[in-house]
């Protein structure tokens, strides 16, 4: 944007400022082709929530674009805007910036609070997105009583600046000085320009400047409550400084320090994610920021063609959710195809200019031997945006990227959480979720990836979803805190991309279900929903204490939890399992992917290291349904791919015995913020030689056998740097590996510092590969005859019990030859087919026994 307003203007009124810098030097500047000077076009753009792509508001809910200028809507402190897209650069030079106040109410005289400048914004890590959410820098901005500041506030005076008036205009001159430089404010009458007052402060540090630029209404954040911090906030609010509603019109920024940085811009179209799968289906989902009534409201998918682009889908964005969905069928999916989305961004006359954000919907690698998904959860983002571990994600490559829940935090970007009314909470829910789109949107622009909503997605602790029954208790008597609408805008931002759910019939408060099949790279997956059905444990199991979801009995005995008319899955899901796990078309292997557990491992919570005999929030509870849910599950030999305890972990379930079930793992969160710790009393039995005593098979909370492959605990008192602390409590990122040639699966578990281009570096006890049989690891008590195949390869194979009619299980073998093993004499039933083709061969009447030494040509 051209710069509009001259050196003279600038400090005009102010013989201290002309002096200061030769008047030719902004002219020049802002004469330049490109040059770095910026003015806001508040004026030319329409009402909305959203002030452009140039900005980012904290928090969301709280700011407004009106009548040509921005609006701070909730009377609260430190409420900023910041500008993305110019920064001032290191060294020596100079600064200038203007803009002008006003009071939502009338005069700036007679209320309470500040407003003005906050510079040399730096975060704890280089990306300039850090500093967003620190709140860091030098302030610079005037008192309701009128008392002008350079840092520090409360050295303002009152009465230097006369107030009685509809606006002024804060001038900041920062001007270096050698290493040093001198910061002047002096405010103006908005009308005719007269210098009101004016403060100056000299000696401060060149590099205390460098850094981002942000307007912030209402300076200070100090707590309420007790202690020498609310006692100072009392004393502010009883001589009027508090805070108050302000607005602010036509920013400028200019000077030989400022840096241009039009990459940084963000919006209108701010990211993606999208999955293609399922015979050629796609599913794009376009994440907008809260636009006006006054903008467009349909979104386009462009793809190339020739030397130009084709308009292939239009569709409309969500009022609340802000999302464009878009479903093509037959896509090509035999090749890489970019792709841009398109919106028409208009000014306040309907003047409309098309942005483009472009990526690659990359082809469905089902020749490919190996797919590899990155398994990512429970991000605080303490460390946003997290750059390091996003380079070495891109360094991994996956095929997949699999977010496996709580994409953020309540605490995510600051200033807490805001649960009503439904369009204000929309938006605040809507910054958090934007954190983690500006986190990993360069990777999802070219990859497919997953989505799925955990607990902290939905502002809780823990969700016992009870089928979608409204919160009527505690957290844990179950239900969802907040209304059906607000839990399906989360549903629709995470999981409208996902592929089609296997039923969407909406469950209690109209929330819309989307667990489902996805087949990609001939890997068949099935993506659950494990809090949306699950039971509340209090009130339906025998009192456990303080808390309903924690045991801290040691001698707390787990079968008596072990209650009936309890749900995990619930029906409806369950029959899709059983669906999923003997439907093989298109797929090679399987996998299961959820947001936890199934097993109750963590024995110590917390950063205050709470020793727990048991936590419900696992999916070890309820073990009846959650045995059911793994018997349906190893029929079709899946390992389970989860996040949320903050405890990496490759488990090997146990239903009846050790290593009967699948193989799971926990990858590590981003930023463990709450940590946890497996600390049994005992050493595991049977562990391999030289392991660590805490693998091995031990029985879980719930009494389920549980065998550990690899755990990593961290640190009991991790170091105090922000990235030092994440280290020590075994931050990272998984990447599992499904070798669909060797049917092997490769667990890795890669540290938050990791190298991960070396050959060694993951977290100790990884990697950790397991064959797809051990996912159905239950010993046999014979074998059919072996089957020998002719005119297919890779057949399936599906064994069923003729008393009972049940499938034992269901397999895509590698090769011409099976033996298939079962677990009970009886006769047996084998199905051998091609799901793609239809065609298939059936035996029935096999029994095991001497068939061992007995062969079938098929």
């Amino acid at each position: 944007m051209t710069n509009e307003f001259s050196r003279r203007r600038f400090v005009r009124g102010s013989a201290a400022l002309a002096a200061a810098v030769g008047a030719s030097s902004l002219e020049s500047v802002a004469a330049e082709e490109g040059g770095t000077a910026f003015a806001s076009a508040w004026g030319h753009a329409p009402d909305r929530v959203w002030i452009g792509p140039e900005y980012w508001t904290n928090p969301l809910q709280d700011w407004r674009l009106a009548g040509g200028r921005v609006e701070c809507t909730n009377v609260a402190a430190d409420r900023s805007v910041h500008l993305l897209t110019r920064a001032v650069g290191r060294g020596a030079g100079t600064v200038q910036m203007s803009v002008r106040i006003g009071r939502l109410s009338g005069t700036l005289a007679g209320g309470k609070g500040s407003a003005g400048f906050r510079v040399g914004m730096q975060g704890q890590f280089s990306d300039y997105r850090n500093a967003l959410t620190q709140r860091k820098g030098l302030d610079a901005g005037v008192t309701a009583q009128g008392g002008p500041f350079i840092g520090d506030m409360h050295a303002a005076k009152a009465g230097e600046a006369p107030l009685d008036r509809e606006s002024v205009e804060l001038r900041l001159l920062v001007e270096s000085k050698g290493d040093a430089c001198t910061v002047t404010l002096a405010a103006h009458d908005a009308a005719d320009g007269k210098e009101l007052a004016k403060v100056a402060k000299d000696g401060v540090p060149n590099d205390r400047i460098a850094g981002g630029v942000a307007l912030v209404a209402n300076f200070g954040d100090l707590p309420a409550g007790a202690g020498p911090r609310a006692q100072q906030r009392r004393q502010d609010n009883a001589a009027g400084a508090g805070n108050g509603a302000f607005w602010f019109a036509d920013w400028r920024v200019e000077g030989s320090r400022l840096e241009r940085h039009d990459e940084r811009a963000f919006g209108p179209v701010l990211f993606n994610h999208y999955t293609l799968g399922n015979g050629g289906i796609l599913k794009m989902t376009a994440q907008m920021p809260p636009i006006g009534a006054g903008d467009a409201q349909a979104v386009r998918l462009q793809v190339k063609n020739g030397a130009g682009w084709k308009t292939i889908a239009e569709e409309k964005i969500h009022p609340l959710a802000r999302t464009a969905v878009f479903r093509v069928e037959k896509w090509n999916d035999k090749a890489d195809v970019p792709y841009r989305i398109a919106y028409a961004l208009a000014d306040a006359e309907g003047k409309a200019q098309d942005h483009f954000y472009e990526g690659v919907v990359r082809k469905d690698p089902v020749d490919r031997a190996v797919i590899t998904v990155a398994d990512v959860s429970c991000n605080t983002h303490q460390a946003f945006p997290n750059t390091q571990l996003v380079a070495s994600m891109a360094k991994l490559n996956p095929d997949v990227l699999a977010f496996v829940g709580d994409q953020f935090y309540e605490s995510s970007g600051g200033y807490g959480t805001v649960r009503k009314p439904l369009d204000v909470s929309a938006l605040d829910y809507l910054r958090k979720w934007y954190l983690h789109g500006w986190t990993w949107r360069e990777l999802t622009r070219d990859r497919p990836s997953l989505c799925l909503p955990d607990d902290h997605d939905v502002y809780q602790g823990n969700v016992f979803g009870e089928g979608g029954e409204p919160q009527h208790g505690t957290q844990e008597m179950g239900g969802y805190e907040l209304p059906g609408p607000w839990v399906n805008i989360v549903h629709r931002t995470m999981t409208s991309h996902h592929q089609d759910a296997f039923d969407a019939t909406p469950i209690k408060q109209g929330i819309v279900p989307y667990y489902g099949v996805w087949t990609y790279g001939r890997v068949s997956f099935a993506v659950l929903a494990d809090r949306m059905f699950k039971s509340g444990p209090e009130g339906k199991v025998p009192p456990t204490g303080d808390r309903g979801d924690h045991v801290k009995d040691p001698n707390w005995d787990p079968k008596t939890a072990d209650v009936p008319g309890v749900v995990l899955l619930g029906d409806r899901q369950l029959e899709f399992v059983r669906e999923w796990a003997a439907d093989w078309r298109g797929a090679d292997m399987k996998a299961v992917i959820s947001q936890t557990l199934f097993t109750g491992m963590a024995t110590t919570h917390g950063g205050q290291r709470e020793v727990l005999r048991a936590d419900f929030d696992a999916n070890g509870w309820p073990q009846t349904p959650r045995n059911q849910a793994l018997r349906e599950i190893r029929k079709c030999f899946a390992p389970h791919i989860a996040g949320d305890q903050h405890l990496p972990a490759v488990v090997h379930y146990g239903v009846d015995a050790h290593g009967d079930g699948p193989v799971a793992f926990a990858g590590p969160a981003v930023n463990v913020g709450y940590p946890r710790w497996f600390e049994p009393k005992e050493p595991g039995k049977n562990r391999k030689p030289g392991a660590p005593e805490n693998t091995g098979q031990f029985a879980d909370a719930f009494g389920h056998p549980m065998t550990v492959l690899a755990v990593a605990n961290g640190a009991v008192a991790p170091r105090k740097t922000v990235m030092e602390q994440l280290a020590d409590r075994s931050s990272g990122i998984g990447l599992v590996r499904l070798d669909k040639a060797k049917r092997e699966i490769t667990f890795e578990c890669w540290p938050i510092l990791a190298d991960v281009s070396a050959a060694k570096g993951q977290f100790a006890g990884w990697p950790v590969t397991v064959s797809v049989m051990e996912n159905y690891g239950r010993a046999p008590s014979g074998h059919l005859p072996e089957l020998h195949i002719n005119g297919a390869d890779a057949p399936v194979v599906q064994v069923i019990y003729e008393k009972t009619g049940e499938v034992i299980y269901t397999l895509r073998i590698a090769g011409k030859q099976f033996r298939p093993h079962v677990f009970e004499d009886g006769k047996y039933t084998v199905t051998v087919s091609r799901p793609e083709t239809g065609s298939f061969r059936q035996i029935t009447g096999l029994m095991p026994g001497g068939a061992e030494k007995m062969t079938i040509e098929i």
